[in-house]
This record gives structure tokens, C-alpha cells and sequence, in this order.
């Protein structure tokens, strides 16, 4: 990111400061920049996660919103156009947490719209080398297994409830306690809030 704002909004509220003000009204809103981005990127999650990544999404975007109400506050005092809330604002929550990411979302996007014009310019994204473009597609294409073995593990106990009730007529009594034992199992990881895999069509 540059550290140069280019807005004219900007330039003309830096008139009346002297260079000191201005470095400090900069470096503000760099960091106030800097956290938003942040904040939007860690809110940009997967729909099928469970719940307590999402409760840590949102506990890691409060606090970088609160860093970003912060900064702007006391870039506030340079620059008078800037707009912002209070950290209490940011900490005051939703109780159900899909509701709170769309909060949050939303807190973020709307402080970046409403100082778009005194936040520091972003540079223009350069395409990437082809050397580079080939790692990163292996660093998703890991992420893409991983993640996949992490939906297939988090649905172990239904698959196996699954099997043993097949298996039961043939095997016995033993199995079919072996697949309520599963299904039970398979209860809770769904009430701990993980969603049914999707089957294919």
C-alpha cells in the first residue's frame, strides 16, 4: 500500500498543518487503511466452516476494527472530514454469530466507503510471474486437500453410523450398538455446528 495519499480532500485538509501533523495524520490513516483491509479479509470466510472458526474470524476482525476506529479518531484531530465510530461500537455484538460477521462486514465496509477519499491509495495490482503463479496454485492446491480431509474427518462418526447399519443384519447385535455408538457421535458433531456434507448429484 502506498503511504502517500493522493486525494485532493486530503491535500486540502493538510494545508493548515505543519509537516509534523501531517506525518502523524498519514501514518493514522495508514493504519487505520491497513486494519480495514485486514478486517474485510479475515470476515471473507467459507460458508461450511464451523462455528468456532467463525467465532474466531470475528473475534480477530473486532480487533482489527478497533484498531481502525482508533487510528481514525486520532486522525480525526488532523483531519476533521474523517469518519469513524467508538470502540464500543465495534465490541458490542450480535449474539448469534452469522449475524455478527454480517456486522462487522458491514462496519468495515462502510468506514472504508465514507473515507475512501482521505485513506490512503492503494497501488495498482501487478500480474504475477509465472514462476510465482505456479506456487501459489500448489500452496491452494494443498489448502484445497487439506481443507477437503478436514470436512471428511469432521463427518467420520456418520459414515461410520452409515456403514454399521448396512452392516448389521449380517453382523449382529454388537454392530448395530457400534452404529448407534456412531450416530450418536455423528449428533454431536452436527449440534457443534458443522453442516451435512453435500452428496453428489
Amino acid at each position: 500500500m502506498a503511504s502517500t495519499p493522493t486525494s485532493l480532500a486530503l491535500q486540502r485538509s493538510y494545508r493548515h498543518l505543519d509537516p509534523a501533523q501531517v506525518d502523524a495524520a498519514r501514518h493514522h490513516l495508514h493504519n487505520a487503511d491497513d486494519a480495514l483491509n485486514m478486517a474485510l479479509l479475515t470476515l471473507d470466510g467459507s460458508e461450511d466452516e464451523h462455528r468456532e472458526a467463525k467465532q474466531a474470524r470475528a473475534a480477530t476482525a473486532r480487533r482489527l476494527l478497533a484498531e481502525a476506529v482508533t487510528s481514525l479518531a486520532r486522525a480525526r484531530v488532523f483531519v476533521p472530514g474523517v469518519r469513524t465510530y467508538t470502540v464500543s461500537v465495534v465490541t458490542t455484538g450480535e449474539r448469534e454469530i452469522d449475524r455478527e460477521l454480517l456486522r462487522l462486514h458491514e462496519l468495515a465496509t462502510t468506514l472504508l466507503w465514507h473515507n475512501h477519499s482521505v485513506l490512503p491509495a492503494q497501488r495498482q495490482a501487478q500480474p504475477l510471474t509465472p514462476e510465482d503463479e505456479a506456487q501459489l496454485a500448489a500452496v491452494v492446491g494443498n489448502l484445497n486437500a487439506q481443507a477437503r480431509l478436514d470436512r471428511a474427518m469432521r463427518f467420520k462418526w456418520l459414515v461410520g453410523a452409515a456403514l454399521c447399519s448396512v452392516l448389521a443384519p449380517a453382523l449382529g447385535f454388537g454392530l448395530f450398538l457400534l452404529a448407534l455408538a456412531s450416530a450418536i457421535m455423528a449428533g454431536v458433531e452436527l449440534a457443534r455446528g458443522a453442516a451435512p456434507p453435500v452428496l453428489p448429484a
